[in-house]
C-alpha cells in the first residue's frame, strides 16, 4: 500500500522550542513522527506521576483526519514513561499538550526529568496517511478555526 502525502498546517506559540526532529518522521517508512517539549525549565516526573507537557504549536489537521500521541518506546522501555490521552481531532485548534505518566512504583525513587526540546512522543495520522507540514502565521492559523477551537481537556462534559 503507498503513503498517502497530507497538507498538514501548524504556526508555533511564543514558548517553541527549535529541534530539527519536531515535526520529522525519522525514515521515510516511519509510522510516527516526533514531538517535543516546549518548557522553559525541567519538569521532573516523579514515580506515579502523571504532567502535561506543552509542546508550543497549534496544528490543524484536514478533516476527517485525527492524531493519535504514542509512547516513544525508548521511553517507556528504559524509564518507564507513557503517553496517557492520545487523540487529537481534526477540530481541535489548541496547543498540543503531551500527557505524560512516570508508571515506575513510588517505592522505586524512579523520578525522569524532561529538558526542553526533549522528545516525548510520537505522534500518527491514521494510515496510510503521512504529514507534509506547513508552517503558517498566527493570523493565518486562526482563519482555520472550528467550531471547537481551542476547548479540550474534558471541556465537553463528563
Amino acid at each position: 500500500m503507498q503513503i498517502i502525502k497530507t497538507k498538514v498546517k501548524y504556526t508555533k506559540l511564543p514558548h517553541y522550542i527549535e529541534n530539527a526532529n519536531n515535526l520529522t518522521y525519522a525514515t521515510d517508512s516511519a509510522a510516527c513522527f516526533d514531538i517535543c517539549a516546549a518548557i522553559k525549565d525541567p519538569i521532573t516526573i516523579a514515580p506515579g506521576e502523571h504532567v502535561g507537557i506543552p509542546t508550543g504549536i497549534k496544528v490543524a489537521a484536514q478533516s476527517p483526519l485525527w492524531f493519535r500521541i504514542n509512547s516513544r518506546s525508548g521511553l517507556a522501555i528504559k524509564h518507564g514513561i507513557i503517553t496517557i490521552a492520545g487523540i487529537i481531532d481534526t477540530d481541535y485548534r489548541g496547543e498540543w499538550v503531551v500527557g505524560l505518566l512516570n508508571t515506575n512504583a513510588e517505592s522505586s525513587g524512579k523520578s525522569y526529568t524532561i529538558h526542553s526540546g526533549d522528545k516525548i512522543a510520537q505522534v500518527e495520522l491514521p494510515f496510510p496517511y503521512h504529514a507534509e507540514f506547513e508552517e503558517v502565521s498566527a493570523e493565518e492559523f486562526a482563519k482555520l478555526d472550528t467550531e471547537r477551537g481551542e476547548k479540550g481537556f474534558g471541556s465537553s462534559g463528563r
